[in-house]
């Protein structure tokens, strides 16, 4: 005897799903979803998502990156504390650096106040460094007065002439003695760049004047991402 079988009922031409089946499309559904909407999110990010400046955005405000960061040597200096501090001082965080002394009648009183109002608006605070020409007359307490009056958080650098002009050197600054209008008294010129050092303590580029808050602000921003 041919035993009977049991048909599944039939609309049309199309045979009705098991409930295994059905569970099956659901899950294949939902995973299609999931990954459209992930597709999708990733889209919205690379589009819509903080992202930097542009090189030539950055050259607009006045940063000048150097395609391959530069390697820079150990130092021995003083910070306006009188500790000693050296390239590992440099590591951790951005840092901002300009050459110039406590005597200097513009330039220097101008960038740390642009820098103090950088500090208000940035999203991450970068390490801010002077490091005195005048050495000379410069003693870590006198810098760390002078610095300190304009922002608690900068930190200031100075040490023996040779020591000083060592870094100069490799950061690309020049500075000279200028006898003043009075015997035995003098000024000192400098290069009024700022120059950027990255985390991993190496010369990332730097800042040309004329030096505005504003556009130092975006830079750092950007830089920090």
């Amino acid at each position: 005897m041919v035993e009977a079988r049991k048909l599944l009922p039939v609309q049309g031409n199309e045979v009705e799903k098991t409930p295994a089946q059905r569970a099956g499309i659901r899950n294949t559904l939902v995973w299609l979803l999931g990954f459209i909407a992930l597709l999708l999110g990733l889209f919205l990010f690379n589009f819509l998502g903080e992202r930097g400046l542009s090189t030539a955005d950055l050259k607009k405000l006045g940063y000048f990156g150097f395609v391959e960061v530069r390697e820079l040597a150990d130092f021995q200096l003083l910070n306006h504390r009188g500790e000693a501090v050296g390239l590992e001082h440099l590591r951790g965080t951005w840092s901002l650096i300009f050459f110039g002394f406590t005597l200097c009648p513009d330039f220097c009183p101008t960038t740390l106040g642009v820098l103090n109002r950088v500090m208000d608006n940035v999203k991450k605070k970068p390490q801010v460094v002077m490091v005195s020409v005048d050495p000379e007359r410069d003693t870590p307490e006198r810098l760390g007065q002078y610095i300190l009056s304009f922002n608690d958080g900068f930190v200031g650098y100075t040490g023996e002439f040779d020591q000083v002009a060592s870094l100069a050197t490799q950061l690309n600054i020049a500075f000279g003695k200028v006898p003043g209008s009075q015997p035995g008294t003098y000024t000192v010129d400098h290069s009024v760049s700022i120059v950027v050092v990255n985390p991993d303590g190496k010369y990332a580029g730097f800042i040309k004047a004329p030096h505005q808050a504003v556009n130092i602000t975006q830079i750092i921003d950007s830089l920090m991402l």
